[in-house]
């Protein structure tokens, strides 16, 4: 099936958690389900015992360069801290960033066919729990992951951190700052900034089709996102039956503090996927 499915962001602190830098794990690549001689690369930290198990996929945001895609993840040591805790913890290189070849496409169906691409091949393999994946984005990453989970009712929640779900009101507004500018700029560029490209790229579009949890961050801030936004994708989503909740930080602007946030996202995560403790 074929989706039409976050936003053009200065990388934001991806680190769900303060560590020191452990050495990197090798990489794994599979085919992108679109374009065989395209690659979608990800990483994988498992827990003890055996799967499957409950999953945490996270979604890494704009990175200047060196684009290393899902790497930091692994090298600030976030894979092997949810393994700790019983997960099954994977992070993708979104198109364009680390090894992941193919279009940059603003988080369109390329990106987002990576990764249901990476979601299909844990389930298939038999390490990932099909009722226990969380999705958890941050900027860019936050979008890709809404998108993703908007199309896939199998996915139990979402964590989208300092991410824009409303494109085209984003590209809309008339005294943006400096690095809205910039961000607006690329987003035209790897959409072509049609109405219907933002369109099916915003979250907010789909919210009557996300079934899965939500726990929504932002900073009030945030000189690159619009705060307000998180809390409308919030009340779309729960005015549609959903269940979503949308924290406003104040004081804090699009890096929003690992230890703050890890306050509101450890339980979300407890709560939703319950690990399982190690055989």
């Amino acid at each position: 099936m074929r989706f039409v499915l976050l936003v053009f962001f200065a990388i934001c602190g991806l680190a769900v958690c303060s560590c020191r830098e452990i050495p990197a794990s090798d990489a794994l690549q599979i085919p992108h389900p679109d374009d065989a001689s395209k690659q979608v690369e990800y990483f994988i930290e498992k827990p003890d015992g055996n799967g499957p198990w409950p999953t945490i996929i996270f979604l890494h945001g704009h990175q200047q360069s060196p684009r290393r895609g899902g790497q930091d993840f692994v090298d600030w040591g976030v894979l092997k801290q949810f393994a700790n805790r019983g997960f099954l913890s994977v992070a993708i290189s979104q198109p364009g960033y680390g090894n992941s070849t193919g279009p940059s496409d603003y988080c369109g169906e390329f990106s987002q066919l990576s990764v249901t691409a990476v979601i299909e091949k844990l389930r298939s393999d038999g390490q990932s729990t099909p009722d226990k994946l969380i999705l958890v984005g941050i900027s860019r990453g936050a979008l890709t992951a809404g998108l993703v989970a908007s199309h896939d009712p199998s996915v139990a929640g979402m964590v989208l951190i300092s991410g824009v779900c409303d494109l085209p009101a984003y590209a809309a507004d008339t005294n943006p700052s400096s690095a809205k500018q910039s961000i607006i700029a690329s987003m035209n560029v790897e959409t072509g900034g049609t109405v219907d490209a933002l369109n099916a790229r915003s979250v907010l579009r789909f919210a009557s089709a996300i079934k899965g949890k939500s726990l929504i961050l932002n900073g009030e801030q945030d000189d690159r996102t619009d705060p307000d936004q998180a809390q409308r994708l919030a009340d779309a989503i729960n005015s549609k039956g959903g269940n979503a909740r949308a924290i406003i930080y104040p004081d804090v602007g699009h890096k929003i503090p690992v230890d703050l946030r890890n306050k509101d996202i450890d339980p979300f995560i407890d709560e939703l996927l319950k690990p399982i403790a190690p055989q």
